[in-house]
């Protein structure tokens, strides 16, 4: 995993360099990695001599970096013109202006339509409220060619870089090139449709970044292989984890298939269908057809390592009295359990507030709004994602927030974010399968290890990263199917492999 911050993360680690008066220093540094990348991509395009990059360009720092930028280009021969947005050209960065006009650069008010390269460098990572970029442009008459790259300084303006959310509207760009470290806000929410191409520009502040206490988290391929990837050699059956799922209903019997068949495919050792009649019957009749090493009992089985609970269980009194009696039984027998779909609708402050070695939570938006009101309706005013973190913390449980930006956050104040690699996941099911998926890791964890809350913590952000790799290959194969997606959940885990 690699970390990520806030902008105010990002701009708390500079302030001892700015206290040390390096402020200049760190500009030079982060326009000249916006140069280099601003270089790549004209070298992509074919030529940089003799090409022609032009920055919108604000009053404030980023401005400024985007001046520096604009006079290293310059060097290379590179035609360089800037236009002032929110400012007259006399009010802009004083340095990054006077550095600009020394390389030949020249402060117009149109965009010419061969230019190559746009930087928006408007706006930055102190910016809050909301900004209307493009319309700012239709204001002023200014229309970028479609043929132009548009790369981003620091973050698109307008995007909040604590939260990814856009209040008003931002261009979306090609590349950002951002300064220090990962951004939130490029990552998260309609932040990272808007910011295209992320690349990192080391500025000095790595130690300082080193002590930024709780930063945000992201997974990689490698964190899928390390905790879904090759058993050891020795292990068996039951050592591989027992997964008892409590799922199904006469009226959703495919979400049962679909947490077996994820289960399955991600490697457990063990299925077990908690599927009692009546309410069973059907439930185990379509579980077997599609995996029929699974094992059909009436409670969970003793052997159970975790257990899943939830999905398609619906709100019946057999359903609900289901997932309560394993509830129980999670409690009893201190096994880490998770919770999806219909069984949270059992969850009251109690289960929350009892001693399990992990109990996960996965709603999507609406059932966490709905566990907000139920449970903590002090909360219902904030973002989902605000309410999340804070009813990870408050109750001592792993919440996993699904959307289209996906969230895990843990009793301990641990978060990470999971970027929207394709919208191809926002169909019925893809819950189900995901809550096999992790149900399935969480059944190898060994409860007693003085680690297991970073194992849990890394288990589920890699899981998320997991199924988002099947749903990127089963998109690429003609679209998700989540009858099918366990067949991706095998592909995904051999590429990390290879």
């Amino acid at each position: 995993m690699y970390r990520c911050y806030t902008g105010a993360q990002i701009r708390a680690a500079e302030q001892p360099r700015l206290a040390a008066g390096d402020g200049p220093v760190l500009m030079r540094t982060a326009a000249w990695g916006l140069a280099q990348h601003t270089l790549d991509c004209l070298r992509q395009r074919g030529r940089i001599y003799g090409s022609h990059v032009l920055g919108l360009v604000g009053k404030g720092n980023n401005g400024g970096d985007t001046l520096w930028a604009l006079s290293f280009l310059a060097s290379r021969g590179v035609a360089i013109t800037a236009i002032a947005l929110n400012a007259a050209p006399e009010d802009l960065h004083p340095d990054g202006r006077a550095a600009f006009v020394h390389a030949g650069g020249r402060f117009v008010t149109s965009i010419r339509p061969d230019v190559d390269v746009v930087i928006d460098g408007v706006l930055g990572t102190g910016f809050s409220g909301s900004y209307d970029l493009p319309a700012v442009l239709a204001e002023l008459h200014l229309r970028i060619p479609d043929t132009a790259d548009v790369i981003a300084c620091d973050v698109p303006s307008g995007v909040d870089a604590d939260t990814g959310e856009v209040p008003g509207k931002s261009l979306t760009v090609d590349v950002t090139v951002t300064f220090g470290g990962p951004k939130l806000g490029l990552l998260a929410g309609p932040g990272a449709h808007h910011a295209g191409d992320i690349r990192v520009v080391d500025i000095g502040i790595g130690a300082e970044l080193e002590t930024v206490n709780a930063p945000w988290w992201v997974a990689e391929p490698t964190d899928v292989a390390h905790y879904f990837g090759t058993p050891d050699w020795n292990v068996h059956k039951y050592s591989r984890g027992v997964v008892s799922v409590v799922a199904g209903s006469p009226d959703y019997p495919g979400a049962a298939v679909l947490v077996a068949k994820a289960a399955t495919a991600t490697g457990v050792g063990y299925l077990s269908l908690v599927a009692k009649p009546p309410r069973g019957k059907t439930v185990a009749e379509q579980v077997l057809a599609a995996v029929p090493q699974a094992v059909v009992e009436d409670s969970v089985t003793p052997k159970a390592t975790t257990v899943v609970i939830g999905p398609g269980l619906g709100s019946t009194v057999r359903g609900q009295h289901a997932a309560q009696a394993a509830l129980d039984v999670g409690i009893q027998r201190q096994l880490p359990v998770l919770v999806d779909a219909s069984g949270l609708d059992v969850l009251t402050s109690e289960i929350l507030n009892a001693d399990f070695p992990a109990l996960v939570l996965t709603p999507h938006v609406g059932e966490m709004r709905r566990l907000t009101e139920r449970l903590a309706p002090e909360l219902v005013d904030e973002s989902p994602v605000a309410q999340a973190a804070t009813f990870a913390t408050r109750f001592g449980v792993w919440l996993v927030l699904k959307s289209a930006t996906t969230y895990v956050f843990g009793p301990s104040g641990q978060r990470s974010v999971h970027p929207a690699y394709t919208a191809e996941l926002a169909t019925a099911g893809t819950g189900d399968t995901l809550a096999g998926i992790l149900g399935a890791g969480l059944s190898t964890l060994t409860p007693e290890t003085d680690d297991f809350d970073q194992q849990v913590f890394g288990l589920l952000t890699a899981g998320v990263r997991f199924h988002s790799m099947a749903g990127q290959l089963a998109a690429a194969d003609g679209g998700v199917l989540v009858s099918t997606l366990d067949d991706y959940i095998r592909q995904a885990k051999q590429r990390c492999l290879e």
